[in-house]
């Protein structure tokens, strides 16, 4: 990439950038055949919402583009909460939501690990699909939101797969036979086991329901 695009982009000088395209209107092209990294993946780490726009409307399919490290640039703008970027990548296409980068993680996962609750939000309400995908050792969003201790990424999501009457996930099984309610218990830590306990309790419909499951974990440590 040209040292001069690559600093007007990590700077945010959108008037660098333009005079840059003024002066070379090929030079996005030639980026998108020498490079695995393009100017979407560098301004949505730098978080440049001016710049972000300006590529995405003369190149979309930049926004679909993974890096060297297996990440789109709505994975990158995801995992450091970037919401206004987001938003704009998600101008492309609700679809761009489905991504798959690095360990079929998609930017939802991404938003959930780290506690992205904006994001999170953002992302279920652009496409609910995403809700449903898992990583390539079954993950759902719930299991990793758990396994990273993101409690307010729990229930935001718990939230939203009510709304849709999405229920169902809670129980999906990752590749190691664990749902989220089987990591939860396993925290080592007790406040944040009972944080979660808090939390199911909460959500599930009934409290009969809340302690089948506990009672369904229990009995498959014993019998294990």
């Amino acid at each position: 990439m040209d040292s001069r695009l690559f600093d007007a982009i990590l700077s945010g000088d959108i008037a660098a950038f333009r005079s840059l395209l003024a002066e070379d209107p090929l030079i996005l092209d030639r980026i998108s055949l020498n490079s695995t990294e393009n100017p979407l993946h560098l301004s949505s780490l730098a978080g440049h919402l001016e710049i972000t726009r300006e590529v995405a409307c003369q190149k979309p399919a930049f926004a679909r583009e993974l890096n060297q490290d297996g990440f789109s640039p709505v994975h990158i703008a995801s995992s450091n909460g970037h919401v206004e970027l987001v938003r704009e990548l998600l101008r492309v296409g609700y679809d761009i939501c489905l991504l798959k980068g690095k360990d079929g993680k998609t930017p939802l996962h991404l938003a959930a690990m780290k506690g992205r609750v904006d994001i999170v939000k953002e992302l279920v309400c652009a496409c609910p699909q995403s809700v449903k995908e898992v990583t390539i050792c079954g993950e759902t969003v719930l299991h990793v939101a758990v396994k990273s201790n993101q409690a307010e990424a729990v229930k935001v999501l718990l939230e939203e797969i009510k709304k849709l009457d999405m229920m169902e996930i809670v129980n999906w099984k990752d590749k190691d036979g664990n749902t989220i309610m089987h990591l939860a218990t396993l925290r080592k830590q007790h406040e944040v086991r009972e944080n979660y306990s808090y939390i199911f309790l909460y959500y599930f419909d009934s409290f009969e329901k809340y302690s089948a499951l506990i009672c369904d974990y229990q009995m498959q440590t014993y019998i294990h």
